[in-house]
């Protein structure tokens, strides 16, 4: 980022308006070329265990901001099975995350902690969550209790895109994006009702109902989810909604209109030297509309309103440790135009304006952000895929930023897959970062500058007996520079704020991301994943704090076949291991390693009951460990529930 004086106070807006306009006039310049997805797509899993073989999916969405064929995408993309996390009982978002290749996730305690994303090593901060197509999170809208307590009730599609993506994104995508949408419906009105009950008292409960015609699609989820967890004073009550309703007045779909709504609250008790509660709120609602004049061509207008609320009500009233309370208010502008100039090129074109309110203890903040974005993709041949974008943005608070990015998918063969991708990224300090927080200690630094960060990856995915097996290996590198840091002066001096933020470090990772699913027989499917990371402080040469240096990921599952009398039973188990890591960014000591076990079974009575009965172990192996030191985790725990599907 650069100051803004440095180009005419309205450039970034004349070039966000400038690309818009380019992709709004081509509504009644251009004819019709080529056909693109209608506005209704169902949400299909790029690799189910479920189905008779393993096959691509059919589209993913983050790598492009439009329905693209995973075959043939340039970035390192993972589309999450939900039907398969379900299938494994997994618990919560954050352990699903831990799942994926790249991605390493460190939790602050069991559930209703705080929980931080790391991907490729980029730093929690760096990672954006995009959330029914805006951006949920920022340095000062965090995400960290939101994950801490989400589950995995109102999710309709999730998607991992690792390395630099503000060129689509903006701010705070130097590591990744986690794609996340409310699920659509269609169809004949189904859904489930589900209860589960276990140790440390916990209960959770959820039920999900989706459906619609031609015209109306509606789908809703309510989630409860309640544990004293495993220590004295540490409860937490979650409760979690969902909602999206879509309407298509036209046979050929070439208007659509639609809502999303989602809600969490969360209470959690901190146990420790510092008890207290914390009160966690998180809002989110989409309004949007979707116009297709031609086949080729589609335009998309959606409006968003984001609240945070954070409250911290210590047990202790000290000097120095008094009740805290955050409030953001964020409301956002996206407007996005897709149109494919010819069969094998198409441009994704857009302007995107967000506006912001961070309110801390009393404190208000306020920034506007205004950008523009325009991405191409061409298909030179039928086994070559190139990719180009470049992006604007510009803050009132600190300036502006151009950041680009490029790619390529080869398929020298049908069975092997060459991907290869380079960006840019960056990250905007918060206006309090840049004006500070006297209630917490902060001066002023108006000289802040943006985080920014380059990085590539080259990757072969191959398939091997028809598809039966599809294993992955990726090496990607990173580098970041004007990281943002705390800095003190007086560290012992608590009378008046004298610590401000300052651009310090640079930093660099490197490694390897490894995957295969097989499915052994029929019935049999196995996944495993590796990480490979080092990641570094370029200029102190020290590591990167609570980047594990090995994880790795062992899944097996068996479902019983249809000429067994126990059809509809599922059992399987996996480990998760975690290896080499340190504590903070100066070469501090090693945090222990740890490796988790979970075993998990179900039974499904099918028609008319269509019952599914369901156990689970975590912890199988009652490792006594901690992911951040001082919040240590669960012991074994044993969960009995069941579902029913209408």
């Amino acid at each position: 980022m650069t100051p803004t004086h440095s180009l005419p106070r309205h450039a970034g807006r004349l070039f966000a308006i400038a690309l818009a306009g380019f992709a709004a006039n081509a509504l009644t310049a251009i004819a019709p070329a080529q056909a693109v997805p209608a506005p209704f797509v169902s949400g299909v899993t790029s690799i189910s265990a479920s189905d008779e073989t393993i096959q691509l999916g059919r589209y993913t969405v983050s790598a492009s901001r439009t329905p693209q064929d995973p075959l043939y995408t340039p970035n390192s993309v993972t589309l999450v099975s939900l039907d398969d996390l379900k299938l494994a009982q997994v618990p919560d978002l954050r352990s699903a995350l831990a799942q994926i290749p790249g991605v390493s996730v460190g939790n602050s305690g069991p559930a209703g902690g705080q929980s931080s994303v790391f991907i490729r090593g980029a730093a929690n901060d760096h990672t954006l969550f995009i959330v029914d197509g805006v951006r949920m999170n920022d340095r000062a809208a965090t995400y960290l209790n939101y994950l801490g307590g989400a589950g995995l009730g109102g999710l309709g599609r999730m998607e991992i895109l690792r390395g630099p993506q503000s060129t689509l994104y903006g701010s705070s995508a130097l590591g990744g994006v986690i794609l996340i949408d409310t699920p659509r419906g269609c169809g004949a009105p189904a859904g489930f009702v589900a209860a589960e009950y276990g140790s440390f008292e916990t209960l959770a409960a959820g039920a999900a109902v989706s459906g619609g015609t031609q015209v109306l699609g509606y789908s809703a989820s309510l989630n409860r989810f309640q544990t004293a967890n495993d220590l004295p004073e540490n409860d937490f009550k979650h409760w979690a909604y969902t909602a999206r309703l879509e309407y298509a007045p036209f046979a050929d779909n070439s208007v659509l209109v639609g809502a999303t709504f989602r809600a969490d609250n969360g209470e959690y008790q901190e146990p420790g030297a510092n008890p207290g509660t914390v009160d966690s709120d998180n809002y989110l609602g989409t309004l949007y509309a979707q116009y297709r004049p031609f086949d080729n061509l589609t335009s998309r207008l959606t409006l968003a309103y984001h609240e945070r609320h954070y409250g911290w009500e210590p047990v202790i009233i000290t000097g120095w440790e008094t009740s805290s309370t955050q409030y953001n208010k964020r409301q956002i502008l996206d407007w996005q135009n897709t149109w494919a100039i010819v069969p094998r090129v198409e441009l994704v074109a857009g302007a995107n304006y967000e506006h912001s309110n961070f309110v801390n203890n009393g404190e208000s903040k306020k920034d506007d952000i205004y950008a523009g974005y325009l991405s191409a993709s061409a298909r030179p041949a039928d086994n070559l895929v190139l990719t180009a974008g470049l992006r604007y943005d510009e803050f009132d608070s600190v300036g502006t930023a151009v950041t680009w990015r490029a790619g390529l998918a080869l398929l020298p063969r049908k069975d092997i897959k060459i991907h290869a991708s380079y960006g840019t990224g960056f990250n905007a300090p918060s206006p309090s970062d840049i004006y500070g927080v006297p209630s917490w200690g902060t001066t002023d630094n108006l000289n802040l500058k943006a985080e920014k960060s380059k990085g590539w990856d080259l990757g072969i995915e191959r398939q091997f007996l028809d598809g039966r097996i599809i294993a992955d290996i990726t090496y990607f590198e990173n580098r970041f520079k004007q990281l943002i840091d705390y800095y003190d002066p007086t560290p012992l001096d608590w009378s008046s704020p004298d610590a401000y933020y300052i651009n310090i470090n640079h930093a660099k990772t490197s490694g390897f991301e490894i995957s295969a699913l097989a499915k052994i027989t029929d019935d049999i499917t196995v996944r495993v994943a590796y990480t490979g990371l080092e990641a570094k402080n370029t200029d102190t040469h020290a590591r990167l704090a609570r980047r594990p240096r090995h994880t790795a990921d062992l899944d097996a599952r068996w479902q019983a076949p249809a000429s067994l009398a126990l059809r509809g039973l599922t059992v399987g188990a996996g480990l998760h291991i975690v290896s080499d890591r340190v504590n903070d960014n100066y070469g501090g000591p090693r945090i222990e390693d740890y490796t988790t076990a979970r075993v998990f079974a179900s039974y499904t009575l099918g028609n008319p009951t269509n019952l599914t009965f369901k156990v689970r172990v975590e912890n199988a192996l009652d490792e006594d460990y901690a992911e951040v030191p001082g919040y240590p985790t669960l012991p074994l725990g044993v969960f009995a529930g069941i579902e029913w599907k209408f």
